[in-house]
């Protein structure tokens, strides 16, 4: 037994170090395991629903009728369409668009518009085809289907198309009729019969849009030979009245003598502007800018220059007395005064040049403005002679290319539907497209499959009830001390396998079936209960739940019997005063005798037996009578002082107490125990519930160290732990007894 604690011990410090010291890798794992606990959980659910939906679409389609589709594939090519060489003009007119998807698309709902429909059902009575009119086709009396009432009418139009698809192939010119029918005759025929009327609806209708336009042409032909002849009659009677001669407007001598005039003063121009430039050069009268421009002033520039040097030099080496240098200066005295008389001559030149330069541009500016305003008279008459000769111009090109097309017309006619080429007939479909056996059957098991999971998952979201530790850990923010798995208990064979089970009274697990998962959970359930307080183990201890039916006393009494197996001397007192159930655990008969006695005429002997002859430790007061006021009972000081008494006579006291949220009756005494045991049962206790009675207990100062969760689908719970490894499949057996 100590090696069993130990071990008990050693898996909740484990999983302890899981559950608190390492959350992230518990929110990691949560959303997986959560997954995997409720497909499992529901397991059945998601099965059932499955198989039905998968059962519906299975019927449904092996009793559905056979539906055949006839396909038929035509190529729309607008690049050979002939509308007489007018379509860029009306486009233009129109806004029309050149955009190749919009001209698929407008054939599209042409052979999907009701005049095609109605030629088609027209030609092959499909009004009298059961095939397509059903249960329609014994009442209708008409043959035609336009002289039919409108109702009816519109119902078979819309029959057909419903039963008619077009599309356009992707990325090609290529239009696919399609037709499904259960008659795969007939479902050809149609599909044939649609391309048929399409084309010829589609040649009748462009036939006549042409006849239409050859005749407006013809009409407008004579209108326009007239105007012809009158715009040609006026520029004739403009070119005699203003001397225009030949047939260009611009080729005359009075605008040939103009750019001559513009040429002559922009040179006179240039050169005044010249010779201005030299006339203020001169005007400055410095020898050495002149020089630039006169070649005889820069020689004798050039000498003086020379002089002034020799005087320089001789005047250094032989002074101011020396004879040469008095010839020298005489020589430079006559040289200035050339140099002044060539600077006057300069001056007086380049003035008479600029004068003459600027009288010869003044006259050609006179000339040119003169023969300007020639021009601009001319241009007066040649703005009317160009709308004139464009008018004639017009009208000529518009009537030769009219006539033209009229002389076309009578043959493009009848080859104005050649854009569109018929590329597969539709041919008898050897196989029908509805149903896909195979691919109803496969959906129906997917879509049977996510029904079951989403129904699952429906419940599981709607379900608050607990069902596994992990949970309840989280909800309540305790510890789960064990957790407790389903147990029945078989009765004892007898010696003779023919004679039917005697009845025997519900004794504790830790008895009856001692090497059980229950057996071993309440014996961790003990050794958690030392652990809770390693300082101080509790003695007195109550046992609690919210409701009735989750295992209250089933715990005490067996906690009870697991203290005392370890040999201690325990007390278990059923303070169940309303509806005592602890005695029948034990098989003892109803007593008169036994807390409630005690607590109103004092102690008896024969309130406090020996219920299990095998655990002589193990004593047991009944719940005795009910009594009127049992919350006054147990909360009085009779009761504190009762189990001080007892305190110092037993080294354990279980109590085992009603619902909290039934009654007020626990609340009383879960404040006088050294610890509080709150019993949970899966599936059974409501989040609400458990809450509520956490709250309770704290408000009433209760020591209330953990949970026991009880019920527990060890399946379930292994499966939602180990995730069905070696737990999973090993762990049950090795609770078998060791004859098996």
């Amino acid at each position: 037994m100590p090696e069993i604690e130990q071990d008990s011990l050693a898996t909740m410090r484990e999983s302890g170090l899981k559950r608190f010291g390492n959350d992230s890798v518990t929110e990691r794992e949560l959303s997986v395991t959560e997954i995997s606990r409720t497909i499992f959980k529901h397991k059945l659910l998601i099965l059932l629903t499955a198989l039905t939906v998968f059962g519906i679409i299975t019927l449904r389609t092996l009793t559905m009728t056979p539906v055949y589709e006839s396909a038929v594939r035509l190529q729309v090519d607008p690049s050979r369409s002939s509308s007489l060489g007018l379509d860029e003009m009306i486009s233009q007119k129109l806004g029309g668009s050149d955009d190749i998807n919009s001209v698929l698309q407008t054939e599209v709902k042409v052979i999907q518009s009701d005049t095609v429909a109605m030629r088609v059902i027209d030609s092959l009575e499909l009004a009298k085809r059961p095939a397509f009119a059903g249960k329609y086709a014994a009442s209708a009396k008409l043959t035609n289907p336009s002289a039919m009432p409108p109702a009816d009418r519109q119902r078979l139009v819309s029959a057909f198309k419903q039963s008619l698809s077009v599309r356009v192939l992707p990325n090609t010119q290529i239009v696919e009729v399609l037709f499904r029918c259960t008659d795969p005759k007939l479902a050809t025929d149609v599909a044939n019969a649609v391309v048929e009327k399409y084309m010829q609806h589609t040649l009748q209708t462009r036939y006549e849009g042409t006849v239409q336009v050859s005749n407006w042409l013809s009409k407008q032909m004579d209108d326009l030979q007239t105007r012809a002849t009158q715009s040609q009659q006026r520029l004739s009677e403009f070119q005699m009245k203003n001397n225009m001669i030949g047939a260009d407007e611009n080729d005359n001598i009075t605008v040939d003598r103009l750019k001559l005039l513009n040429q002559q003063l922009t040179e006179a121009e240039a050169d005044r502007i010249v010779k201005e430039a030299r006339h203020r050069l001169a005007a400055t009268r410095n020898p050495e800018l002149l020089g630039t421009v006169d070649p005889n002033l820069q020689t004798l520039r050039t000498q003086e220059a020379d002089l002034k040097a020799q005087l320089a030099q001789v005047s250094a080496k032989y002074g101011n007395g020396y004879p040469k240098l008095r010839e020298l200066q005489t020589q430079l005295s006559k040289l200035n005064a050339a140099i002044a008389d060539e600077v006057a001559n300069v001056g007086r030149r380049m003035e008479t040049e600029y004068q003459s330069a600027a009288k010869t541009e003044a006259a050609l500016r006179n000339q040119f403005n003169k023969q300007k305003e020639e021009a601009f008279k001319l241009n007066e008459h040649a703005v009317q002679y160009l709308v004139l000769k464009h008018d004639v111009e017009n009208s000529r090109d518009l009537y030769d290319t009219l006539q033209l097309k009229l002389k076309m017309a009578g043959v493009t006619a009848g080859l104005s539907s050649g854009y569109i080429s018929i590329i597969d007939r539709a041919e008898i479909p050897a196989t029908p497209v509805e149903p896909r056996i195979k691919r109803n059957l496969a959906l129906g098991l997917f879509g049977g499959v996510i029904a079951g999971l989403l129904l699952a998952f429906g419940v599981e979201a709607l379900d608050d009830t607990l069902s596994n530790s992990e949970e309840l850990e989280t909800c309540l923010a305790l510890p789960v001390l064990c957790t407790i798995p389903t147990h029945q208990q078989q009765p004892p064979a007898t010696s003779n396998s023919r004679e039917a089970p005697k009845a025997v009274p519900l004794a504790p697990i830790l008895l009856g079936s001692p090497r059980s998962q229950a057996a071993e959970a309440f014996r961790g359930l003990r050794t958690s209960l030392l652990l809770s307080s390693p300082d101080h183990e509790p003695k007195i201890i109550t046992v609690v739940s919210s409701v009735p039916a989750e295992g209250k006393t089933t715990v005490s009494v067996n906690l009870a019997s697991a203290f005392a197996q370890r040999g201690e001397s325990v007390l278990l007192i059923d303070a169940d005063l309303r509806r005592s159930t602890t005695h029948t655990h034990f098989g003892l008969p109803y007593s008169r005798y036994g807390t409630s006695t005690v607590l109103t005429r004092g102690m008896d002997e024969r309130a406090i037996v020996t219920p299990l002859k095998s655990l002589p430790s193990l004593k047991l007061m009944p719940a005795g009578p009910h009594p009127p006021n049992p919350a006054e009972l147990l909360g009085s000081k009779r009761m504190i002082e009762l189990l001080e008494s007892l305190s110092g006579e037993y080294e354990r006291i279980i109590i085992d107490t009603p619902p909290v949220l039934s009654v007020a009756d626990s609340l009383a005494l879960s404040n006088i125990a050294d610890a509080v045991v709150l019993v949970v049962r899966s599936r059974i206790a409501r989040k609400r519930a458990v809450l509520r009675v956490r709250n309770l207990l704290r408000r009433s100062n209760a020591n209330l160290v953990g949970i026991v969760f009880n019920g527990v689908d060890m399946l379930l719970e292994q499966y939602y732990y180990a995730k069905g490894s070696y737990y999973g499949k090993s762990m049950g057996n090795y609770y078998l007894s060791e004859d098996e």
